[in-house]
């Protein structure tokens, strides 16, 4: 007689764990996006919100070359109107914040 364990394969790649990781370990959206869309199984806890858009409050990381990356790059206090450039953008609840 055959054991059941004899007859099942091992699959590596289910025996792989998740890596450990956060928005915190990304510097942009796109780098936290590109690593969502590498792997939604495992890195869903960038989606918070699961709307498929991994850490939506990290910069962009798109054409803002240049733009300081800290909460102090000159968009904040501004209003919707003075708000804009390649370094600031309005976030609707939050105001103006840098991109």
């Amino acid at each position: 007689m055959i054991a059941a364990w004899q007859l099942s394969g091992c699959d590596a790649d289910n025996d792989t764990p998740c890596p450990d990781s956060n928005c915190a370990d990304y510097a942009t959206q796109q780098e936290a996006q590109a690593a969502y869309d590498a792997d939604p199984k495992c890195r869903g806890d960038l989606d918070s919100d699961n709307d498929g858009k991994a850490c939506e409050h990290l910069p962009s990381g798109s054409g803002n070359i240049g733009c300081p990356s800290t909460s102090n790059c000159g968009c904040s206090g501004k209003n919707k109107n003075e708000c804009g450039g390649h370094c600031c953008q309005w976030v609707v609840g939050s105001g103006c914040r840098c991109s």
